[in-house]
């Protein structure tokens, strides 16, 4: 069985407008958002090398549908369903031993991904998921990190929870960058939903206790 996901470029009307709005052409804002829709692309495409393997979420297939004033796409991703971590976990809470199989398994999946000369970038609990044989998957390649750099400046508020320092400041990273957001994930799954820096459990966690907690610097 598979699931698919749609990807409009732009988002929204909103979006267009913004652009008109900020002074763009149309040839301009055209070309924007080619960029966007190149790079999305391109995340497919380290999805469908990776296809077939144990701990990455399966591309099965995809298909770009330009609309008809010519400025945008709808790209359409037909992948492995699969339920995401979070979702699964409110259903079934993890044991101690279920978290330190998701750490095994999304290792597994760096490895991988390692191989192929690939930094995720983006490894955070939505991006987890759980097959129905309860192993751990690795999914989105960069292509919600992508959308988010369109011109609608959508925010990015909890991604910065689970970047690495260096990443968080622009400085150079390889691929413990990926170790260090697996480590935060994990962080997360063993201290009943607290991150670093948010005061534990039973204190209550709101919103802006959340946004307020400094990242890892």
């Amino acid at each position: 069985m598979a699931a698919l996901k749609v990807i409009s470029v732009p988002q929204s009307e909103a979006e267009f407008r913004t652009a008109l709005d900020e002074g763009m052409s149309l040839s301009e804002i055209r070309s924007d958002f080619y960029t966007v829709e190149e790079e999305i692309t391109k995340e497919i495409s380290l999805m469908a090398e990776l296809k077939g393997t144990s701990y990455v979420v399966s591309h099965e297939d995809h298909e770009e549908i330009t609309h008809q004033d010519g400025i945008g796409w709808d790209i359409l991703i037909r992948m492995e369903k699969l339920t995401p971590l979070m979702t699964y976990a409110y259903e079934n809470p993890f044991t101690r031993r279920d978290i330190i199989q998701i750490g095994i398994d999304i290792c597994k999946a760096l490895e991988l991904c390692q191989e192929y000369h690939i930094i995720h970038r983006d490894i955070k609990p939505e991006n987890i998921f759980v097959s129905k044989r309860g192993g751990f998957k690795l999914g989105d390649f960069g292509i919600a990190r992508t959308v988010e750099r369109t011109m609608s400046g959508l925010s990015k508020k909890g991604t910065y929870n689970y970047m690495a320092p260096e990443v968080y400041r622009g400085d150079d990273y390889g691929y413990s960058a990926d170790i260090c957001s697996l480590g935060l994930v994990l962080y997360r799954l063993l201290n009943r939903n607290r991150l670093p820096f948010q005061p534990p459990a039973p204190e209550r966690l709101t919103t802006r206790i959340r946004e307020e907690a400094p990242v890892i610097e």
